[in-house]
């Protein structure tokens, strides 16, 4: 009898429906990768819910699979975004390493590497004589010449690199829109005829398969997605056309009965 009891219980909190935003643990947790957030989930489904008010585990499971295919939507959008904002990244760090580097961008570049290969009684100088060689000074540069000789390093391979950091540095500060970036960039950006998009031209033709892939699917989710909904809506049409069906029955046979009996009546009479 004890099991009976367990078993009927079962059968209960599955087909019963959840609270709003609630998901039943029939369907287990939901399925994020690193980084999504799973408060965010737990918010749409709770919304699609309120929205859909599932009645039966038939709903819940509906329920469950739009708003698995919606996050799915969202999450190739959020790739397909991620994948233009790099491309934008990528196209203004090499239209800004067309620049000359600002000596003090460079020296504070290079005064990172001394710091870490100076002698320990000399690292305290790093800033100052990266600061030197910025400005040529002859016995900085040869002593900084030695220092790079050491770790594999050349000058023109620091300079490449401090390049590329001040630009990528610069470029992600424009991209977060930061005030003074804003201004510098779109300034050398109107001296030289051109935009974002013209910076991202190159870079999107080769990563062009990469969207197109996304694109597909993104509109294979949206399917899947709509498919669900047109499910939903299918289903609470039925119902409503039963439940209209089973009025009308209802009617007609208390109007027959109230027929047959006034009938009835008028043949006793």
């Amino acid at each position: 009898m004890a099991f009976v009891s367990r078993k009927r219980k079962s059968k209960t909190e599955i087909a019963a429906p959840g609270a709003p935003g609630q998901r039943l643990s029939l369907f287990g947790p939901p399925l994020l990768i690193a980084g999504e957030d799973a408060a965010v989930y737990d918010q749409l489904l709770a919304r699609m819910r309120a929205a859909a008010k599932p009645v039966d585990i038939i709903d819940e499971i509906w329920i469950d699979d739009v708003v698995y295919s919606e996050w799915g939507v969202l999450r190739w959008r959020r790739l397909k975004w991620s994948l233009l904002q790099e491309l934008a990244l990528e196209g203004l760090v090499n239209f800004l390493r067309k620049f000359e580097l600002p000596p003090e961008a460079f020296a504070d570049y290079l005064a990172g590497i001394l710091q870490d290969n100076l002698p320990e009684d000399q690292a305290d100088s790093a800033q100052t004589l990266a600061h030197k060689c910025a400005l040529n000074e002859p016995g900085a540069v040869a002593k900084v010449n030695n220092v790079l000789a050491d770790i594999g390093l050349n000058m023109d391979k620091v300079q490449n690199r401090a390049d590329f950091h001040e630009a990528r540095a610069l470029a992600q500060k424009y991209v977060q829109r930061e005030p003074d970036a804003v201004t510098r960039i779109d300034k050398l950006l109107a001296d030289y005829g051109g935009s974002i998009e013209t910076l991202m031209r190159d870079g999107l033709a080769e990563k062009l398969d990469y969207i197109e892939r996304i694109d597909r699917l993104i509109t294979i989710a949206e399917s899947r997605r709509n498919n669900s909904l047109r499910e939903i809506d299918r289903r609470r049409a039925v119902l409503g056309e039963a439940l209209r069906r089973s009025v009308q029955e209802i009617e007609d046979g208390q109007f027959e009965v109230i027929e047959s009996t006034a009938t009835e009546g008028k043949d006793a009479a």
